[in-house]
C-alpha cells in the first residue's frame, strides 16, 4: 500500500464529487420547476436523489480519513527512531484493500480504507447504488413508444372508394403542398391523398344538397321569406325564381371547399399556441433531466411518460417513431421533426438541440439557457394580457355600465315630454327591452373576446 493506493483512493472521490455535483443540480432544477409551476414534479425522485448524495457524501469522508495514513506511509527513506517516547503517528490504524464492480462497468475498482470503516462504507456504497439504480430506471424506457391507432374512419374509406385515383393523380402532380405541409402541422391522422377524397366527397354532398333546396325553393311556394333570400309570392314566375336562387347551388359547395382547407391551417395555428404555452415548463424539465447525466435520448422518453404536457409530447411521439420504426439518428430525427412542428419556437428548440449534439456542447448549458429565455417570454406574454385586460376593464366600464346608464335617464326624460315616442315610434319599454338586450349582447362579445385572448396555461 502506497502512492498507487492513494492515486485510486484521490481518483475515485474525484468521481464521486462529480456525482454529487450531478446529483445535487438536478435537484435544485426540480425545485425550480415546482416553484416556477407551482406544481409538486416528483416526490419520489426526489428522495432518491437525496438517499444518494447522503451515501455519496459519507463514502467521501470515509475515504478522506484513509488520506493521512496512505500519506504517512509514502517515503523514499526509513525515518531514524532517535525520539523513543515518541508515539508514532497512527499506530492503531490499519488499512485494508476492497475491490468491488461499479455500476455499468466491468471494470474493478481497487480502495484502501481504514478496517473499522469497511463496514459503514459497504453499506453506503450499498445504499448509493440501490438509489442510482432506481433513479436510471425512472429514466429508461425498454419498450419504443408506438402510437396507438383508431379504427378506420368509415367517412375516408367511402371518400376513398370515390375518389381516390383523382386525389392521388393530384397529389403525384405536386398539388396541394400547402396543405399537406398543414396537415402534418396539425398531427391529422389522414394523408394528404385521403384528405383530398374526403374534401371531394364532401363537395360532392353539398352540391346535392344544394341542386336539393334549389329545387325546393324554385318549385315549392313555401311561403317564407329567408334573411336572404325575397319574399315568394304567388305571382313569382319559375324563371324570376331561377333567377334569385341559383346562386345556392355553386356558393354551398363552395363554402364547404374553403372549410375543409384551411381548417388544418386554422388548427396548426391553435396547436401552436398550446405548444408555445407549454414550452417554457418543459425546457426546464428537459434541463433538468439533462443533468443527471444521461443520454439524449433518454430525455424525450421520459417526456413520454409524463401527462403534463400533452400537446408537446404529441411532437416529441413523432420524433421517437422516427427512431424506433423508421431508423434514424437522433440529430436527423430531431430536424425532420422540426420542418413539421407548427410552433416556431419548437423549432428552435429542436434545432438548437441537433446542433448542441453535432458540435460538441454541454445539453444542460443549453437547455438551462433556454428555458430562461423562454420563462422570460412567458411573463412578458402574461403581463401583455394583464395589461390588455386592463385597457378592456376601462372600455368595458365605459361601454356597457355607464353609457347604457345615462341613455335609460335621457330615453326616461324624453319619455315623460313624449319626444322621443314620436321620433323613434317605440314607447319607453320597447326601446328599455332594446338597450337590455344589447348589453347582453356585449357582455356576451368581451367574455368570447378575452376567452380568445386568454392564453392557455
Amino acid at each position: 500500500m502506497g502512492i498507487d493506493s492513494l492515486k485510486n483512493n484521490l481518483k475515485h472521490i474525484k468521481s464521486l464529487v462529480r456525482e454529487l455535483y450531478i446529483f445535487s443540480n438536478q435537484l435544485s432544477m426540480i425545485e425550480q420547476v415546482e416553484s416556477s409551476s407551482q406544481v409538486v414534479i416528483n416526490t419520489r425522485e426526489k428522495t432518491l436523489l437525496n438517499e444518494a448524495m447522503v451515501s455519496l457524501n459519507n463514502q467521501i469522508l470515509i475515504l478522506n480519513n484513509s488520506i493521512p495514513p496512505l500519506v504517512e506511509g509514502i517515503g523514499f527513506y526509513k525515518k531514524l527512531e532517535d525520539n523513543k517516547s515518541a508515539e508514532p503517528i497512527n499506530k492503531d490504524v490499519k488499512l485494508v484493500e476492497v475491490k468491488y464492480n461499479p455500476l455499468d462497468s466491468k471494470d474493478k475498482i481497487s480502495l484502501t480504507l481504514n478496517d473499522k470503516d469497511k463496514k459503514e462504507f459497504l453499506e453506503n456504497l450499498s445504499k448509493s447504488n440501490l438509489s442510482i439504480n432506481q433513479l436510471k430506471n425512472k429514466f429508461s424506457v425498454e419498450k419504443p413508444t408506438v402510437v396507438n391507432f383508431g379504427k378506420p374512419n368509415s367517412y375516408a374509406k367511402m371518400a376513398n372508394n370515390l375518389f381516390r385515383n383523382v386525389s392521388s393523380d393530384l397529389v403525384a402532380k405536386g398539388y396541394f403542398s400547402d396543405l399537406n405541409r398543414n396537415l402534418r402541422k396539425m398531427n391529422s391522422p389522414f394523408v394528404l391523398g385521403t384528405y383530398l377524397s374526403m374534401i371531394f366527397f364532401t363537395v360532392m354532398i353539398s352540391l346535392i344538397m344544394g341542386l336539393l333546396l334549389f329545387i325546393t325553393l324554385l318549385f315549392v311556394n313555401i311561403g317564407i321569406t329567408f334573411p336572404f333570400f325575397t319574399a315568394i309570392s304567388a305571382e313569382e314566375t319559375i324563371f324570376s325564381r331561377l333567377i334569385t336562387y341559383i346562386w345556392i347551388v355553386p356558393i354551398v359547395p363552395l363554402l364547404c371547399f374553403v372549410i375543409m382547407y384551411y381548417y388544418p391551417k386554422g388548427e396548426a395555428k391553435s396547436l401552436s399556441s398550446k405548444i408555445d404555452q407549454e414550452l417554457p415548463f418543459i425546457t426546464v424539465h428537459m434541463s433538468a433531466i439533462a443533468s443527471s447525466g444521461v443520454d439524449p435520448m433518454s430525455i424525450f422518453q421520459v417526456l413520454l411518460n409524463s401527462k403534463e404536457y400533452p400537446y408537446t409530447v404529441m411532437e416529441l411521439t413523432k420524433l421517437m417513431n422516427l427512431i424506433n420504426f423508421n431508423g434514424k439518428d437522433l440529430v436527423t430525427a430531431l430536424r425532420e421533426t422540426s420542418k413539421s412542428s407548427s410552433s416556431n419556437k419548437l423549432k428552435e428548440l429542436l434545432d438548437g438541440f441537433a446542433t448542441t449534439i453535432t458540435a460538441g456542447g454541454s445539453l444542460r448549458q443549453f437547455l438551462g439557457k433556454h428555458s430562461e429565455t423562454l420563462l422570460f417570454d412567458y411573463k412578458l406574454e402574461r403581463e401583455r394580457y394583464t395589461k390588455t385586460s386592463e385597457t378592456f376593464m376601462d372600455i368595458y366600464i365605459s361601454i356597457v355600465i355607464a353609457a347604457p346608464m345615462i341613455l335609460l335617464m335621457l330615453f326616461v326624460i324624453m319619455g315623460s315630454t313624449g319626444n322621443l315616442t314620436n321620433f323613434l315610434g317605440l314607447s319607453v319599454n320597447a326601446i328599455s327591452v332594446l338597450l337590455i338586450l344589447g348589453i347582453i349582447l356585449l357582455n356576451i362579445g368581451f367574455l368570447i373576446f378575452l376567452r380568445i385572448k386568454q392564453p392557455s396555461i
